[in-house]
């Protein structure tokens, strides 16, 4: 980490559903034996750092996301943003954080009765005020930059191409155009392949990786897929039952910390290489809509 410039600092970051907790009780009023969805998670992140974290299902990789950029509340621990404590921000000045922390859904999150780059200009509304953005009023400045990023992502050609008509891959990619219309400096990305067949999953994963090494932003990506995280992370961290239980360099990642990661989840594991060499080497709104049937065109 020392090369990189620190970015985000999380300590002992945790969250609790127990309805307790949301009536304002403090931690030790929690009732004995509730589950946590996290428990004590701490690391950093660099500027430019590409992070993934892999888990079970139900281990916190996406409520680890939503604490970040405070679509969950945390119950307890500190987040600190670009030196500043966004755990606790009020309400406007968590909008002006949340310009800089981009989000990309499993589920793609586009209004599908609009165009692609009508979705991707939606990555400006943070910036506008409740009237330019019911109107959609857009500069020409900001229009050509949503043309530049879709161009970016492979889809200049579909600009003009309702979402609903876009592959589960375009889609994704639409979203990520969209995210860089923020000008973030971390992109976090939930589940961002679940949904895609191996090709677009690779081709999502290579754009994600390209695009933040070419601007520097920090990426924090939730992936099932253990070979994805190995090829692609500049660090992955592990997590099950809320707890962070690794934390290293892809090449750490053995098959051994990999089953310990996994352990007793036969689901999952069939994503797991089952061949993970000892030392490996090392190689982001409206609401959420289901997956479209594929459609013709680039994946």
């Amino acid at each position: 980490m020392s090369e990189r410039q620190m970015l985000l600092e999380v300590s002992d970051l945790g969250k609790n559903y127990d309805a307790s907790r949301r009536r304002g009780k403090v931690a030790g009023n929690a009732a004995a034996g509730t589950p946590r969805a996290l428990s004590g998670v701490s690391f950093t992140a660099g500027q430019g750092e590409f992070i993934t974290v892999i888990g079970p299902s139900g281990a916190g990789k996406s409520t680890l996301l939503r604490c970040l950029n405070r679509l969950i509340e945390p119950t307890d621990g500190t987040i600190t943003f670009d030196g500043r404590d966004i755990a606790h921000l009020p309400g406007s000045r968590l909008r002006e954080v949340r310009r800089e922390i981009a989000m990309i859904f499993q589920n793609y999150n586009l209004v599908y009765r609009l165009t692609a780059i009508q979705n991707v200009l939606h990555g400006r509304l943070g910036y506008k005020n409740a009237l330019a953005g019911s109107l959609g009023l857009y500069t020409e400045d900001e229009k050509a930059r949503a043309f530049e990023l879709l161009d970016e992502v492979g889809l200049g050609e579909f600009a003009y191409r309702r979402a609903d008509q876009l592959s589960g891959g375009q889609k994704q990619r639409v979203g990520i155009a969209r995210s860089l219309m923020q000008d973030p400096k971390v992109m976090l990305c939930d589940e961002p392949i679940a949904s895609l067949d191996p090709k677009s999953s690779r081709m999502v994963m290579e754009t994600l990786r390209r695009l933040t090494r070419e601007r520097g932003i920090t990426c924090i990506v939730n992936l099932h897929q253990v070979d994805f995280a190995l090829e692609f992370s500049d660090r992955i961290i592990g997590l099950r039952a809320g707890e962070k239980v690794f934390e290293g360099a892809p090449e750490e990642a053995t098959s051994a910390v990999i089953r310990r990661i996994y352990e007793g989840d036969a689901e999952t594991m069939v994503d797991v290489p089952v061949e993970v060499p000892e030392a490996a080497p090392a190689a982001v709104a409206p609401g959420a809509f289901a997956a479209e049937p594929v459609a013709g065109g680039a994946q």
